[in-house]
Parts: structure tokens; sequence; C-alpha cells
């Protein structure tokens, strides 16, 4: 009752928030670029420029604990975890560009930037454009409860018979019917959290679920999460080679921003 109580204070984003705050990211960026210093302040690495980026690569590791508190199973208020996730996200956008539009964007942190922009776009247009789609994948629909046609249930009960199996060391107090692993499986027993994701899978092929949900649907958190795991790692391998390898990245010019260390000669 604790948990419902503290979802339903969490504001729901509706499409109208989620189409205005993707306006105000937009036209914020049009306001920087068109409000782009010249001389040094120009420069990413400038203190300004800098310390935008340190504030906006922080916000967007709320993402990241985001996606670790969901699939571990650790968040009372889940949809409070969305909201944090889908503001956070819009604000490092924000700073990340002021940022990154003090460099190339033909380069390789151009294209860590060009990945952050995706992310947020794709992730906001899905919300406004696909969650009703979505909700109608779950139990609520009548359909779902109903026989599905065409089906090997040889195959089909085998799948489920090898799931049990795996369950009951896996997780021996959970269903099979309703269980879904997450991080703290895959932690404690990662060989045994990958056979049962094989076996979800096969399963979802058995009974066309993918097919029933279309491709749309299918794809797009797959692409998100892949999208999502290039940006981090390539932001860090950014952060590394700037603080770090400071020689490296001038490339022969004057090393003007803060860093640690002018490795890479």
């Amino acid at each position: 009752m604790a948990h419902q109580s503290q979802s339903a204070d969490v504001p729901r984003l509706g499409r109208p928030f989620l189409l205005g705050l993707l306006v105000a990211v937009l036209t914020l960026l049009a306001i920087m670029l068109g409000s782009m210093p010249f001389g040094s302040g120009r420069l990413a690495g400038s203190p300004p420029r800098q310390t935008a980026a340190i504030l906006g690569a922080v916000l967007l590791f709320v993402p990241v604990l985001f996606s670790v508190t969901k699939r571990g199973g650790l968040s009372a208020c889940p949809p409070a975890w969305f909201v944090a996730h889908v503001l956070a996200s819009s604000a490092g956008l924000a700073l990340i560009c002021f940022h990154g539009l003090g460099g190339s964007l033909l380069s390789p942190p151009g294209a860590v930037l060009g990945l952050l922009f995706f992310l947020v776009l794709q992730g906001t247009l899905a919300r406004i454009f696909l969650s009703a789609r979505f909700s109608q994948q779950f139990g609520s629909r009548a359909s779902s409860f109903l026989r599905v046609d065409g089906v090997d249930r040889a195959a089909l009960a085998a799948v489920i018979e090898r799931k049990r199996a795996l369950l009951a060391t896996l997780d021996p107090a959970a269903s099979e019917s309703v269980f879904s692993p997450n991080l703290r499986h895959a932690l404690r027993h990662p060989r045994l959290t990958l056979k049962y994701a094989r076996l979800v899978a096969a399963e979802s092929r058995l009974v066309g679920a993918r097919r029933r949900a279309g491709t749309v649907l299918s794809l797009w958190r797959r692409v998100h999460i892949a999208a999502a795991i290039a940006f981090v790692s390539g932001l860090i391998l950014h952060v590394v080679v700037v603080t770090f390898f400071a020689a490296y990245a001038a490339g022969g010019r004057a090393i003007y921003w803060w860093h640690l260390a002018a490795w890479g000669a």
C-alpha cells in the first residue's frame, strides 16, 4: 500500500509536458548556437564550458542509476526514478551541448554528443507516440489471456519446464509465470540468468509475442539501450582522455583546459 501511495504522488509525464520539454530543449539549443561567444570563451575546454560539461555528466548518470535501480529491484518508487531520468537527461543534454558546441561536431566527441541527442529525442518521441501501444501489451488487455493458435505446445511445455528447473536455483520463492530476472540475479548467478533469459526469448518466439507487439515496439527499446551503452562508454572514454591524456587530446596545440596529466605527447 505504501508503494502504491508513493507512486500515486509522482506526477505523470503526459504528452503535453513531454512535447513542451522537447520544444524547450530544442529552443535552448538554438539559443546556444546563436549566442556562442568568440575568443577563448568559445572553446570547449574553457572554464564555463568545462564546468557545464562536469555538471551535465553528473546529471547524465541519473539515467544510469535509474537503470540499475529498475533492473536491480532496488527502487521503492520506480515512477519517481523515471521522472528523474527524463528531467536529468534533458538538463544534461543542454549542459553537454553548451560544452560540445565549443568543439568540432565532426569528431569522436561530436559523435558522443550525437548519440546523446539521439537518446533524448528517441526516448521522448517513444514516450509520446508509443506509450499507448505499450500499455496494450500487458495483462489489462483481455486478448492477452486468449489462446494463441499455431503454437507448438510440446515445445512450449518443454521450455517452461526448463525455466522452472532453473528457477529452483535462481530464485526458489519466485513463480515462473511472473518471474523476470533482474540485476541482482545476474550478479549472483550470471550463467543461470543468461540461460533463463534465452529461455524467455525462446518462449516469446514460440507464442509470437514480438509479432503481436510489432517491429517498432520490439526494436525501439533495444536500440535505446544499445545507444545508451555506447554513449556512456564514449563519455567515460572522453573524460579519461582529456583528463589524463591531455597532450594526446590537444594534438600538438596548447592544453588550455583543466587536467590531471598530460600523457600521450
